[in-house]
């Protein structure tokens, strides 16, 4: 099988801490001049071993798949071991693709009991290598990884696209994003929207850093926070277009006891998350330390929710 060297391909390090994602030319200078990639060739990413792990996580190398299905070959050469010196799959040992699925812009991969046992970093950056490798397949947008047909419970986004992969490195893991923040209107007259930069830290999702944000309150004198005082954030999932936020007892223990307000206060969390264009989120499920919420505010919650737009509207 034909490859390109690292040494020969790469255009510096792959470093995928500033931005989420630095996608490196497709060729680098040689000697000779340029030379392109082998034709067939994808990027596969592999965890990066040895002393330049302290420098960078992922690196790749240019491989052909084989056979008919490409994203399985893909996968397959992510869970087995590469080529190239200081490169190693990021998988535990023995790891088998079990199920490889496209519905829409969306790949399923369903795993062996193996990939299971990973947590913390590790998971991050094996699921960070699938979903760089994949994700370079046309119309695949996102990656969703499944271990013998169960979501893997530490995930707090299950469903990965290229813009979602946010790696340690040098210690300079922190993404800088805008995004719009909805608070309820001092004057009690429906919600405005604060345009913020927030810091997402490495490891963190991006759904994560809005919430944060939104719990810290505004700034601006014109809104107000009416989130109850002590709430915290025990998780939060994307998937499928429903965000999953599961609060702490706090919430509903410190509800406004007015229901316009307890209504302003759900529905700036909804329209906050549906309005981040970049999680793709269309409904919103609130929970109370693992709970379904029966109402807020006289609006049934139980199910997910729908933004109400016309709260922003002046």
């Amino acid at each position: 099988m034909r490859r390109c060297d690292l040494r020969q391909y790469r255009s510096g390090g792959l470093l995928l801490v500033l931005t989420g994602l630095l996608l490196l030319s497709a060729c680098a200078l040689l000697e000779g001049g340029e030379e392109s990639p082998p034709e067939g060739a994808y990027r596969v990413y592999y965890a990066v071993t040895g002393e330049q792990s302290t420098v960078q996580v992922v690196d790749w190398e240019y491989r052909i798949p084989s056979g008919e299905d490409t994203a399985s070959a893909l996968a397959e050469l992510v869970l087995s071991q590469p080529e190239t010196a200081g490169l190693a799959s990021p998988a535990p040992s023995g790891t088998r693709l079990l199920s490889c699925q496209q519905e829409e812009g969306q790949l399923r991969l369903d795993l062996s009991e193996q990939y299971g046992g990973l947590s913390g970093v590790d998971l991050t950056v094996a699921n960070s290598c699938l979903t760089l490798t994949l994700c370079q397949l046309e119309g695949v947008e996102e990656v969703y990884i499944t271990v013998e047909g169960e979501p893997l419970p530490y995930q707090t986004m299950r469903t990965m696209g290229k813009d979602d992969v946010l790696l340690p490195g040098t210690g300079e893991g922190a993404l800088t994003v805008s995004v719009g923040l909805c608070f309820p209107r001092a004057d009690g007259g429906g919600l405005g929207v604060e345009y913020r930069d927030v810091v997402q830290n490495e490891g963190e999702t991006l759904a994560s850093a809005v919430f944060t944000a939104l719990l810290e309150g505004p700034r601006y004198q014109e809104l107000t926070s009416l989130m109850p005082e002590g709430t915290k954030l025990r998780g939060i999932s994307v998937e499928g277009g429903v965000c999953t936020v599961n609060l702490s007892s706090e919430f509903m223990a410190g509800l406004p006891e007015e229901a316009q307000a307890a209504r302003l206060l759900l529905y700036s969390i909804v329209d906050t998350l549906c309005m981040q264009e970049k999680l793709s989120i269309s409904t919103v499920q609130l929970l109370s330390d693992g709970h379904a919420i029966e109402s807020i505010g006289g609006v049934p919650a139980s199910m997910p929710l729908e933004p109400d737009w016309t709260l922003l509207e002046s």
